[in-house]
């Protein structure tokens, strides 16, 4: 039997995490892999259509900074500059298309804050353009779009710098890979489940007996041709020629059986060194 990977529903790197959640359930995330030269943690989930979902995130770690994050959805966008453009296989992709479309990144800066908080006043955003341009249709059917807008608690703003030199680029960076789970399931990123294989190999003893019983049914058809052309060449019914290969059988049969008493005397001990 397949052992199971276990599965987890968060990326852990570099003192932080980050999990895509549908309401409150994380989903699973399949084959994580996490490169310490690119500081990136990736991962695969499976999308839902039509279903809302969260970008979530934590430092784990008690530090002497604090942190911000970027998120991008199915790759940098804008919003939409207005100007209406004409699409080609040729053509560069309007900034607000997604470039990178089934993938959710989040980016992740350490930073120290420089003022107190004070009150941000929300800069309406325009919903994400679902266009894809030809050279990135990649995604295997979906991409994010932005729902209806929504009031929201007052969010407070701060001031922060970046914590050393190096902040100016992220310390760490989460990438969600997601895609139907069919797709996921073909590409072998989601293992199949036991009743799959269970099934396969029912199928498969199905498929040998299916043969089993053909072979023996074209052998079968082989001999009655014989005995067809055996009658015809003696002369003689089909049915007196199929008996008599029956006595002839029985006969073979009985000529099989030993009959001990013919060579043992009752009682007799059987040395068989000598044999």
């Amino acid at each position: 039997m397949v052992q199971a990977e276990s599965q987890i529903t968060e990326l852990t790197f570099r003192g932080f995490a980050a999990q895509i959640r549908i309401g409150d359930r994380p989903l699973t995330v399949y084959k994580p892999d996490y490169d310490e030269e690119t500081k990136t943690a990736s991962g695969w989930i499976a999308s839902e259509p039509g279903e809302e979902y969260s970008v979530c995130w934590k430092k784990n770690d008690v530090t002497d900074y604090c942190a911000a994050a970027e998120v991008y959805i199915d790759g940098p966008r804008r919003r939409s500059s207005g100007i209406a453009r004409d699409y080609n296989d040729d053509a560069v992709p309007d900034e607000n298309v997604p470039t990178d479309p089934g993938t959710v990144t989040v980016k992740i800066f350490r930073e120290l804050i420089t003022s107190e908080s004070r009150e941000w006043e929300r800069v309406p955003c325009d919903p994400f353009s679902t266009q894809i341009h030809e050279k990135s249709k990649k995604a295997g059917g979906h991409i994010t779009k932005i729902g209806d807008e929504r009031r929201v608690a007052p969010t407070s703003l701060i001031s922060t710098r970046p914590f050393a030199e190096e902040d100016t680029s992220p310390y760490v960076i989460f990438v969600f890979h997601y895609r139907p789970e069919a797709i996921l399931r073909a590409e072998g990123f989601i293992p199949q489940p036991q009743n799959q294989f269970q099934s396969k190999a029912n199928q498969e003893g199905d498929d040998e007996e299916a043969q089993a019983e053909a072979e023996i049914a074209a052998l079968e058809a082989t001999r009655q041709k014989r005995v067809t052309a055996l009658a015809k060449r003696k002369g003689l019914k089909r049915k007196d020629v199929e008996a008599d290969l029956a006595r002839k059988r029985r006969k073979l049969k009985q000529e099989e059986v030993i009959d001990v008493d013919l060579y043992f005397t009752p009682g007799e001990v059987i040395d068989l060194t000598d044999l």
